[in-house]
This record gives structure tokens, C-alpha cells and sequence, in this order.
């Protein structure tokens, strides 16, 4: 019999040592929770065991994978645990006079008759327990290894959850707030810097050969005072500040977090692409004046004009048939008058006829002045000094033209602007003077740089039939690479915003579009 125990007693000190290796270099906290509530199991057979922690309750239970803290057992559980905290600070077989008969009867329906309450420590003032049950009773040796156990469990969990970096952080601070003055040793330097003063004040006033020894006294005092308030003196508070950073920077958690908020806040420019081309600068419209067709153009595209120089004139066909037949009319109505006025001289009846032959004479004559100014402006002329920027003329040959229809611009030479299309989702608060920059396909490697001149309130409709706003901006006229018509990509710089922001700004514009708030 003798045997059996003492084999039995070798067996579970066996255990107790295997477990106790396996938990010094498991790494994972969760899978050190599991390894108290379940394979504990292996030392002494129970039903139920639970791992409580002060403040957060109930954190795994035998069994169960999770542990819902909400469930009225959890939460029954947890203010077991609590009310075992507070009256024991050892291991103890629970008895039921420990608790009041709503407990007692609560117990009786929920858990084994017979169980264990093992404290133990989990930090810097943390209460925590391990609670056991079972139908048997505890046997001594069940009682002193699970007690061993839980404690070097425990020692396992502490190194794992290790100080927090608040923890570090406010150590840290409370180091570096030591540090400082208070209130009674800085009222203390100041009355100490006013005896040095009155005293220097002293011997300047009423003691002028004692200057330099007044100046020297008063020096000291002033130094012995800065140095019973730093303690060491200000380079021995410096040291003692940069020591404190050091041994919070140490930490391999502290590193990790540092660098996290750095790159998350992390100052960026916040810059959007948009196709962009190279357009003249404030450039001369030569627009259509009158309805018409085409007829022939003067000079080709991008030549050289001079100002009052002939571009292109529309069909004069129409224009002088009509003019003809107004000079004609007008003509008819002239003879008819002069007749009239004739024949009033014998002929009263002739005489009331003048007014409205008049009249007539007079409308026609407007006609025909009207129709001669129609044909002079049927012949576009170049208001200024530039090159001629259209398409090919064959395109506009014979073609019909409204008043007003844009055909041609005249752009002064070496004024030359950006053109930018920003699409509506990538529209950003822009300041004026924004820097831009064009990389042209021709060229990538020699961007054109620019300062935002003009950005459009309202977006509108392009060719391809999307809508986006139109963003002018000046470049530097020492651009040797700026040619009027050269196509690219430009980035434009907006406000500085932390990295974060920067990486999240689109996928959260398109998660706000699909969830729909």
C-alpha cells in the first residue's frame, strides 16, 4: 500500500515538474490560460475550473472555448470570485458558511459540492484565483499541487503580461516629474534670488568699492540656490531626464509603439493626378460673328500672324446678292421720292405722298448699310501679334457656322498655361498658390512646374462624358519644354495631413459609398 502511494505521490511530482517546464516556454497567453483550466486536469481530476482576474472577471473556464461575460453564470461566477478575493489571500477548501444562502443555493445548483480557492498575484497590486470543483473531496496531496502549481503558473502569466507601456509611460513621467521643482523649493529659489539681488543692489549703492565682491556674493547665492533646486545642478537634472527617456526607450514594446505613431502620424503632402495639358495663356478667341459657311482661309495652322492680317472669311455669295438688292430698292425709293417732290409743286395730291416715300427711302438705305457691314465683317482679321492655333482647314471649308461658334485662337508666343481636369472623387481643398507639377509623355523626366492660377466652383461635362473641374495654372516662361498641345499627367500638391489619412482617404470614401452612411 505503502508502494502504490509513494508511486503515485512520484508520478504527480512528475507531472507537476512537466507542466511546469511546458508553461515556462509557452509564449502565448491564451494558450497559457487553456493550459490552467484544462490540462490541470492531469494533477487532480475536477469539474469545473475557472481563472479569475480582478477587474475583468472571469477569463477562461474549463470546456469552453469562450467565455461569454454577459451570461448570468459568468457573471454569478465573478462575484463568487471577487467575495473569495476579499477574505482570503491564501489557498482554502471552500466551505458554504462563506457565503449567504442565496449563494449557498445558487452554488448547490451550479457547481460541485467540493471545491478549491487558490489566489495568487497577477501584477503590481492585481488580485487573481483559480477556482476548482468537483463531487470528491481534496485530498492533501490534490491541495499542495494544485497550490504548487497555480503558483508557478502564475509566475509564467506575469512574465508574459509583463509592465504595459502606460505603465512605462507613466513611470517614466512620474521619474521625469520628480525631477521638477515643486511649489515650496521654487518659492524657495526666488526668495533666495531676491536676498542675492538686495544684497548686490547693497553694495552697488551704498559700498561702490565693493562692487565686484557684491557681484560675486550675489553670483554664488544665485548658483547655490539653481542647485538645491535641480539637486545636482542643471547638467545633473538633464542627465537624470535623458537617463529616464533611455530606459523607457529600452523597451522593445515602447520602440514598437513610438515608430507606430510616427509612421501613422507622420506629416504628408496630400497630392491628387489629373490629366492635364499644355494651353495658351490668356489667349485671342476668334470667333464667327455672323451665320455663314466657310469659304477659304488666309494662313495655316500655328504660323505667325500680325495683327490686322486676314485669317479666314466665310461665303460672300448670299451677303452681296441681298446687298445688291437693297442698293437696288434703296435706288427705286430714292427716284420715287424725287418724283414726288417734283410734282408736289403742281399737284397737291402728290404732296401727301412725300412722308411715307421718304420713309421708305430712308429704311432702305439703313438696309443697305447694315448689309455692307455684314460683309466686312465676313472677313475675320487677327485683333493681335501671335500664332494661329486651329485645325486642319480643309475640315472647315464649306462648313455651315452659327454667330458666335469658336474657330480659331490667337496665342501670344511663349505665354503658356497648364490645363488640369480634376475628377470629382479626387476634388481636395486646394489654397491659392498651390504648387503643381506636369510630367509630360513626351518628356517624364522633365517636369514643367506651375502655381495654381484658377480652379472652376463647378464641375463640367468633357468629351469623354465625364464631369470634373477645370484647374488652370501659370508655369515659369523660362519652361524651354512648354509647347502649346503637349499632353501629360499633373500631380497637384494640396495641405500637409498625417500618413494615416493619406492611406485611408480612398478606401473609406469608397466604404462610405457602399454602406451608405
Amino acid at each position: 500500500m505503502d508502494e502504490k502511494i509513494g508511486s503515485s505521490q512520484e508520478h504527480s511530482a512528475a507531472k507537476l515538474l512537466s507542466f511546469a517546464r511546458r508553461a515556462r516556454h509557452i509564449e502565448d497567453a491564451n494558450a497559457l490560460k487553456f493550459m490552467l483550466v484544462n490540462e490541470t486536469f492531469g494533477l487532480a481530476s475536477f469539474r469545473i475550473s475557472v481563472l479569475w482576474l480582478a477587474g475583468q472577471g472571469v477569463l477562461a473556464q474549463s470546456g469552453v472555448s469562450h467565455v461569454d461575460p454577459n451570461s448570468p453564470f459568468i457573471t454569478w461566477l465573478s462575484k463568487v470570485c471577487d467575495t473569495l478575493s476579499g477574505a482570503f489571500d491564501h489557498p482554502v477548501v471552500i466551505e458554504p458558511g462563506m457565503f449567504n444562502e442565496q449563494d449557498v443555493l445558487e452554488w448547490e445548483q451550479s457547481l460541485p459540492a467540493h471545491a478549491l480557492w487558490i489566489p495568487f498575484n497577477a501584477g503590481k497590486n492585481s488580485k487573481a484565483g483559480f477556482l476548482v470543483a468537483r463531487d470528491e473531496t481534496w485530498s492533501e496531496l490534490d491541495f499542495a499541487l494544485l497550490s504548487e502549481w497555480v503558483d508557478i503558473w502564475s509566475f509564467s502569466w506575469n512574465r508574459l503580461q509583463g509592465p504595459s507601456l502606460q505603465s512605462r509611460f507613466t513611470y517614466s513621467l512620474n521619474r521625469i516629474g520628480s525631477l521638477i521643482p515643486t511649489f515650496s523649493q521654487t518659492a524657495k529659489f526666488i526668495r533666495d534670488v531676491g536676498i542675492g539681488l538686495k544684497y548686490f543692489l547693497f553694495q552697488i549703492l551704498l559700498r561702490p568699492g565693493k562692487w565686484v565682491d557684491g557681484i560675486l556674493c550675489a553670483c554664488k547665492s544665485i548658483g547655490t540656490a539653481i542647485r538645491r533646486m535641480f539637486g545636482n545642478g542643471v547638467k545633473g537634472t538633464l542627465f537624470k531626464i535623458v537617463g529616464a527617456l533611455l530606459s523607457l526607450w529600452k523597451s522593445k514594446k515602447v520602440r514598437y509603439w513610438l515608430l507606430f505613431f510616427l509612421i501613422v502620424f507622420f506629416p504628408v503632402r496630400l497630392t491628387i493626378l489629373a490629366p492635364a495639358e499644355l494651353v495658351p495663356f490668356n489667349p485671342a478667341v476668334i470667333r464667327v460673328p455672323i451665320d455663314g459657311v466657310v469659304d477659304e482661309f488666309f494662313v495655316l495652322p500655328n504660323q505667325q500672324v500680325r495683327e490686322g492680317q486676314p485669317l479666314f472669311k466665310l461665303d460672300l455669295t448670299t451677303l452681296t446678292s441681298r446687298l445688291q438688292v437693297a442698293q437696288q430698292e434703296m435706288q427705286i425709293a430714292s427716284t420715287e421720292y424725287r418724283q414726288s417732290s417734283l410734282q408736289s409743286l403742281t399737284d397737291p395730291k402728290s404732296r401727301s405722298l412725300l412722308n411715307p416715300q421718304e420713309g421708305k427711302a430712308s429704311e432702305k438705305q439703313i438696309e443697305a448699310d447694315y448689309l455692307k457691314k455684314l460683309l466686312d465683317k465676313a472677313q475675320i482679321i487677327a485683333p493681335r501679334n501671335g500664332i494661329a492655333l486651329f485645325d486642319d482647314p480643309s475640315a472647315w471649308i464649306g462648313k455651315p457656322v452659327a454667330a458666335g461658334e469658336k474657330v480659331m485662337v490667337v496665342a501670344t508666343e511663349g505665354l503658356v498655361e497648364i490645363e488640369a481636369w480634376i475628377p470629382l472623387n479626387e476634388a481636395i481643398e486646394l489654397e491659392p498658390n498651390t504648387p503643381v507639377t506636369m510630367y509630360l509623355n513626351t518628356s517624364p523626366l522633365n517636369p514643367v512646374a506651375g502655381i495654381i492660377r484658377y480652379l472652376g466652383h463647378e464641375a463640367i461635362l468633357r468629351p469623354d462624358g465625364t464631369y470634373a473641374y477645370r484647374m488652370r495654372a501659370r508655369i515659369d516662361q523660362d519652361e524651354h519644354s512648354a509647347r502649346i498641345g503637349l499632353r501629360g499627367t499633373a500631380k497637384i500638391s494640396g495641405k500637409y495631413v498625417p500618413f494615416s489619412y493619406w492611406m485611408l482617404r480612398k478606401p473609406l470614401a469608397a466604404l462610405r459609398q457602399f454602406v451608405g452612411f
